[in-house]
């Protein structure tokens, strides 16, 4: 059996097409990654399952690719399938016109999401948040990451996408769902009451001077 491959093939993915798109924009790389990361954002919004084509593109893009046992046996996607295909779609809106990276290795989305309330002070924002934690089914909760992402992008916030697929992954099985959440909420509830390290960094400047 082989070793499971998909946070770090989602990582490794991500951190190799925002490289591509941010530093190398003139060259065949980045051509490549503008194309790829164009793609991943019209998949975020027609979905896996009304796209046949869209989990194989998927599938040839990470590298690594995932391990055997977590590629689909059957003609529905494998839970490893499912979060690989809508971390990438997310990551791809994420970096639409970026100029800072989207992948932070380390950051989770639910901190990211906390950051994003304190610094805009918009009850709507956890409103958002609130919505997703309590989403009835997967689907729901993916349209509800999607306008998430979007507003973390408006504000140039990044989180670990390689994480975030794996959380994705147990959201899908009823045994980790509801630990997935709580820690969420954990990191959501962190991310509001503590700066972060810039915004820290920052005062810490203002207070000096």
């Amino acid at each position: 059996m082989t070793k499971p491959t998909l946070r770090a093939a989602v990582g490794a993915t991500a951190t190799r097409l925002q490289k591509h798109y941010l530093e190398q924009a003139h060259t065949a790389s980045g051509a490549s990654a503008r194309g790829s990361l164009a793609d991943l954002r019209k998949y975020a919004s027609i979905g896996l399952e009304h796209n046949p084509l869209a989990l194989q593109d998927v599938l040839m893009l990470l590298q690594p690719e995932l391990s055997d046992q977590e590629l689909g046996k059957s003609d529905q996607p494998s839970p490893s399938e499912y979060a690989a295909f809508y971390a990438l779609a997310l990551f791809g809106v994420h970096m639409q016109s970026a100029r800072t990276p989207a992948h932070k290795q380390g950051g989770s989305f639910a901190l990211a999401c906390g950051q994003l309330y304190r610094k805009t002070e918009s009850n709507s924002i956890k409103q958002r948040f609130d919505a997703m934690q309590v989403a009835l089914d997967f689907p729901s909760r993916i349209t509800h990451l999607r306008s998430l992402v979007n507003l973390l992008r408006s504000q140039d916030l990044p989180f670990d996408y390689g994480q975030f697929a794996g959380d994705l992954r147990s959201l899908q099985n009823p045994k980790h769902r509801d630990g997935v959440l709580l820690r969420w909420g954990r990191d959501f509830a962190i991310g509001t009451l503590r700066p972060s390290a810039q915004a820290e960094a920052q005062e810490i400047d203002n207070t000096i001077h």
